[in-house]
């Protein structure tokens, strides 16, 4: 703050800057850019952290705000910067609403969806839960510390103005895309397992006993092993968070370096 007061015609154009690229972190980042969280306190908390930032970093401004189309072009770089960031850290974490999707549609509860804010799209309830518990345990473990270290890192090696999209983003955003679809069926593989087993078994009865209606005995048994099979896993649940955490570092500081200058 004391360097933003001691000059603030020089050091306001690259708080603004800062500021741009800090709030928009903050729309796309999970935990933060939760609905229920204040508007007024998103903008207060990446006030702040801008703050720190313009005093910690050695940060400059290319351009001055009196180049308008310069200067808006500038924003609108450092607006895409934080967004991306925080976009495939939200891209990470959506590996778990993608196995709860895969397991409510075997257990049969894909006809059971709750609205997402953030997504704007109906999410199955295994999902859901997937997606907070961890979230929870982020919290628990200060782990979305991270996300301040990656935004204030972000300046350090891409300065303000002098984003590049390279090659190597685009290799990463496609690795990530097929890991996500890798983990998520790892971690719905045991329910896949059961259910395969369970559908053996109510097929080998329907060719035994064909007065039975299975479609109405096969139902709850599905959704009473899922459940099961749900609890039992939650055993190793911590482990499961534990990657999502590592692959969250990961795609973000590989993000991050490709979107270096060359």
């Amino acid at each position: 703050m004391d360097l933003l007061l001691s000059n603030p015609y020089k050091y306001l154009d690259v708080f603004l800057l800062i500021f741009v690229r800090t709030g928009s972190l903050f729309v796309s980042v999970p935990i933060f850019s939760n609905r229920n969280i204040p508007p007024i306190a998103k903008i207060g908390l990446a006030f702040f952290i801008s703050t720190i930032i313009i005093n910690v970093t050695d940060v400059s401004a290319p351009v001055a705000s009196t180049d308008a189309i310069g200067f808006g072009v500038i924003l609108i770089k450092e607006f895409f910067v934080g967004w991306l960031i925080g976009m495939c850290a939200y891209m990470v974490f959506s590996i778990l609403t993608l196995a709860g999707q895969f397991i409510d549609y075997q257990i049969g509860f894909s006809m059971v969806n709750v609205f997402d804010p953030l997504s704007q799209i109906q999410l199955t309830i295994t999902g859901t839960f997937y997606y907070y518990l961890v979230l929870l345990m982020i919290l628990l473990t200060n782990t979305y510390h991270f996300f301040i270290r990656a935004i204030i890192k972000s300046f350090e090696l891409i300065p303000i103005g002098q984003v590049v999209l390279s090659s190597n983003l685009y290799d990463n955003f496609v690795g990530l895309m097929n890991q996500i679809l890798l983990i998520s069926m790892q971690i719905a593989a045991p329910f896949f397992f059961v259910m395969l087993l369970t559908d053996v078994v109510l097929g080998i009865l329907a060719r035994t006993a064909p007065q039975m209606n299975l479609f109405v005995i096969g139902f709850p048994i599905k959704i009473f092993l899922g459940l099961a099979v749900m609890l039992i896993t939650l055993n190793i649940f911590p482990a499961v968070s534990d990657i999502i955490t590592d692959k969250l570092v990961s795609v973000i500081n590989n993000i991050i370096k490709g979107m270096m200058p060359l």
